[in-house]
């Protein structure tokens, strides 16, 4: 450990303040704001790197890496590159320690999700909506919960484990609606299969269809990315011009009483210029959890913005 950064050593301290690193199959962000060129997320028994910087790494960032991963009680690690691929396609560098896995699992509040390298930036969760997932499993019992951008299928499993009397699952990815599925089956849910629906639809398609059939829900969660791609050439998502349209024609979909967590990592909008965005005369709008401490180091702000949107006419 003495070959570790300071800064690094401090968010090594804070996170033991916060986690019980002991349980080998914790996940959390162990490095955020302290290095602006690292971020590193610990999932389970992998710390995986996120690496903002040209070229590979370097001698001294690999063995920095080894030892963050060693004192954090983790055995692998994984550095992905992440550099501006749109100017330079052919950039990214990804390096791994002897025998990392290509596919493992990791725990979250109880819960248990499959990680995968080779899957695209992150192996298959995303942790700063740990505390928004709990909200939504505190918040389904007996509702019924839509999934927007479901990913891997992370709030729809939470929902179905606390109680949700039906989950649909919506990604435009027929793998990720795998992975999902295969994530049900980890945390012994496979037998709640008569209450899960998944759909390999665009999300604004499949909202559309709701609105004509008069299909309505209890819960939805519209998570989206902040740019994205469906199927065809045409379709194309991007947040800045299409989630104030999106989240009003959710509202649309809401029971009385319902709610919408809606959330996004756009980089271009503040909390507040997000809430201003996403805002609808229809409901109120409540303060979702967020990102966790371990998103907050030295004071710094977690790009997630998230609230919550209750029907109240």
């Amino acid at each position: 450990m003495t070959d570790l950064p300071a800064a690094w050593h401090a968010a090594l301290r804070q996170r033991r303040e916060l986690f019980d690193l002991a349980d080998p199959h914790t996940c959390l962000r162990l490095l955020h704001a302290e290095d602006e060129s690292m971020r590193c997320d610990r999932f389970g028994p992998v710390c995986w790197f996120y690496r903002y910087a040209a070229g590979m790494p370097t001698r001294d960032e690999l063995s920095w890496c080894e030892s963050l991963t060693s004192a954090a009680g983790s055995k692998h690690w994984h550095v992905h590159g992440m550099q501006d691929r749109g100017r330079d396609p052919n950039s990214r560098r990804h390096a791994a320690s002897a025998a990392a896995p290509a596919a493992w699992h990791g725990d979250e509040n109880g819960l248990r999700f499959g990680l995968r390298a080779g899957s695209g930036q992150s192996p298959g969760l995303f942790l700063d909506q740990r505390d928004n997932r709990l909200w939504v499993r505190q918040h389904a019992e007996g509702a019924r919960i839509l999934n927007l951008f479901a990913y891997t299928g992370g709030f729809g499993i939470a929902a179905l484990s606390g109680g949700a009397e039906q989950v649909f699952q919506v990604d435009v990815s027929r793998s990720y609606l795998d992975w999902a599925r295969d994530n049900t089956a980890a945390n012994d849910l496979a037998h709640e299969a008569d209450r899960v629906e998944y759909s390999a639809v665009d999300a604004r398609l499949l909202v559309a269809g709701c609105r004509k059939r008069g299909r309505r829900f209890d819960g939805i969660v519209c998570d989206p990315p902040s740019f994205g791609r469906g199927r065809g050439r045409r379709d194309v998502f991007r947040i800045e011009r299409d989630l104030a349209d999106l989240v009003r024609a959710c509202v649309d979909l809401i029971n009385p009483g319902g709610w919408l967590l809606v959330s996004s990592n756009y980089e271009g909008w503040s909390q507040a210029r997000f809430e201003a965005t996403v805002a609808d005369s229809r409901t109120t709008l409540e303060p979702a959890p967020g990102a966790g401490a371990d998103f907050r180091s030295g004071g710094s702000k977690p790009l997630l913005k998230s609230c919550i949107l209750r029907l109240t006419r």
